[in-house]
């Protein structure tokens, strides 16, 4: 059933479901593996029905089944059926945990709702629920979005206080929202203070952050980053090349451009037609003819290399 679930394949999970039930008992796992299915694919009422089933064979629907019908509910941005939700949840003295709130939180963050969101983060530390690293990374992602650079500090300390570690996700969080916000200096101060969260960071996670710095002209910040890379052995693919090059060129960094275009070359990588075009443009438009035929020369001995 979850298998099928998984794929999307609800009404076969609940054909197996039927056929299987009287020979195979059936628990609140079995209910809830079908709650999620539905919810997932928007058939809420059916959802609804499959609940009151559980509770004919005995079982309550827990904090899993009204959770799938909340997050369901903020997909939808229908918020007063996410409270009627949530009051049903506590008519029935089931806890909201971390999960619940985060749900909640992330979707009225994303509906522009902050000041509600962040009165669900002073409800879940009311009720005795502290946060953990993925409700915070959330809050702060939907608080940098919104350009509430105060709040994000405030959130940052309190994560400090309640003993919770940053991860990845959280740095990268972080300086996404330096690199949107602040400037110069404070921005190059957010990445080095916080550039330990990254040890466990690969390309494809920092990439994000190596083009949001090109696009801000944040140059220190995107240095930082590059360095961290080299000291963590995290290799550039082809992709990140490209990346750069073009980042380089559109802030007016054409020899930084060019020994970012030689380095992707002598590891093999063969650039693309538009990432070529592109250096070869600025350099002749700056009329630095040595260099251009250097990646001329360059471009020529990749393609080469690609055919062998």
């Amino acid at each position: 059933m979850n298998a099928l679930v998984k794929e999307r394949s609800v009404e076969l999970a609940q054909e197996a479901f039927l056929e299987f039930k009287e020979s195979i008992p059936v628990n609140s796992h079995s209910f809830n593996v079908l709650i999620h299915g539905w919810c997932k694919n928007r058939k809420l009422d059916i959802a609804r029905n499959t609940m009151e089933e559980m509770e004919r064979h005995g079982f309550h629907p827990d904090v899993f089944s009204y959770t799938c019908l909340v997050e369901a509910y903020c997909s939808d941005k229908d918020f007063r059926k996410v409270d009627e939700v949530l009051s049903e949840m506590k008519g029935k003295a089931l806890c909201f945990n971390a999960v619940t709130y985060t749900i909640v939180m992330h979707a009225l963050g994303k509906a522009r709702e902050i000041t509600k969101a962040l009165e669900v983060y002073e409800l879940m530390k009311g009720n005795g629920v502290v946060p953990d690293v993925s409700f915070y990374s959330s809050l702060i992602y939907i608080l940098g979005k919104a350009g509430r650079l105060k709040d994000v500090q405030e959130v940052v300390e309190d994560m400090t206080k309640h003993g919770v570690k940053p991860d990845a996700m959280t740095y990268n969080t972080l300086i996404s929202c330096a690199c949107e916000h602040y400037a110069g200096r404070g921005c190059s101060q957010v990445a080095e203070e916080n550039g330990g969260g990254f040890m466990q960071a690969g390309c494809s996670d920092i990439r994000p952050l190596l083009k949001m710095c090109c696009r801000k002209k944040r140059m220190k910040v995107l240095y930082f980053l590059l360095d961290h890379m080299f000291k963590n052995d995290i290799s550039i693919d082809a992709g990140t090349y490209a990346l750069l090059v073009r980042g380089m060129c559109k802030n007016g960094k054409l020899e930084n451009a060019c020994s970012f275009f030689e380095e992707m070359v002598l590891k093999s990588f063969v650039p693309k037609d538009s990432t070529y075009k592109m250096l070869i443009e600025e350099l002749q438009g700056k009329s630095m003819e040595k260099e251009k035929k250097h990646i001329e020369k360059l471009m020529l001995q990749a393609k080469e290399q690609g055919n062998v």
